[in-house]
């Protein structure tokens, strides 16, 4: 059996969905299972307490924030309970070790803890998500306009859809068992070219503003982004302006799978920013 921990966010909804339509055993963890909305075969537990269901389950698909603060406890009782595997959605920012990289020291700290387990494990480190961009939406309904901060900054965002492929081979196979792959959209795009795609989508313009650090640092909490993310979201995007990010997208390691480009996420997720 697997267990989906943030199975209704992105990239959880996506792999259950998958999961479920090869035959797999699956039971969804969510906050709110009578409202999940997942395939009618798939179990759904509550994830209030924490104390996710472990009995008869062979690997977990794990989300770092549905164990924040509690990682340690989680693993002594899926090694008590016969886990086998564990697949964790982890982030490339692991790779800068930066002591002001919050996001990366975290994802850090939780890979050696899967590792001291003993537990088989695979690390899918996930560069920025496409669907980041859905912070945008507001000023885009409202004003037709994008602000933000290191305009230069040039990343492959990825679809969850791509997250949940290698996910789902993470689970279902055996040959990415101890690999820790770095996981990115198949292109580089600027966020103004992010923004002129957005605006195809819609068939109206959306223009690029470009703003300081400080005030990107402002739009991204005030989307409830909490400040330590949003310093490590600004981080990465100054990085990627320093050292160029090389694309390494899911076809490098499912060659069967085609990559999505950011226009296929925009073709997917154009509701999410279409005025009401």
């Amino acid at each position: 059996m697997f267990l989906i921990t943030a199975a209704t966010g992105n990239v959880g909804r996506a792999l259950v969905e998958r999961l479920y339509a090869a035959g797999a055993d699956v039971t969804a963890v969510t906050r709110n299972p009578a409202a999940a909305g997942l395939p009618p075969g798939v179990e759904t537990v509550s994830a209030l307490d924490g104390r996710f269901p472990l009995d008869g389950v062979a690997t977990v698909f794990l989300n770092a924030a549905a164990v924040h603060g509690t990682a340690e406890q989680f693993l002594s009782r899926a090694v008590a309970h016969g886990v086998r595997r564990i697949v964790l959605l982890s982030s490339a920012s692991v790779l800068d070790d930066h002591p002001d990289n919050h996001t990366g020291i975290a994802h850090r700290e939780l890979e050696r803890h899967i590792e001291q387990t003993g537990l088989e494990w695979v690390f899918l480190r996930s560069g920025m998500f496409a669907t980041n961009t859905v912070w945008w939406a507001p000023l885009i309904r409202t004003h037709g306009v994008v602000r933000a901060a290191h305009a230069r900054s040039r990343i492959a965002p990825i679809h969850e859809q791509d997250l949940a492929a290698a996910a789902a081979a993470a689970m279902l196979e055996d040959s990415l068992a101890g690999t820790a792959p770095v996981l990115t959209g198949p292109e580089l795009i600027s966020q103004a070219g992010q923004a002129e795609l957005i605006g195809e989508a819609l068939g109206q313009p959306v223009r690029f503003e470009e703003v300081s650090p400080a005030i990107g640092h402002r739009l991204l909490t005030e989307q409830h982004i909490p400040p330590h993310i949003a310093d490590s979201l600004l981080r990465y995007y100054h990085r990627a302006i320093l050292h160029p990010i090389e694309p390494t997208p899911i076809s490098t390691i499912l060659p069967s799978e085609q990559p999505r480009t950011y226009r296929h996420w925009i073709h997917d997720h154009r509701a999410d920013f279409a005025a009401p």
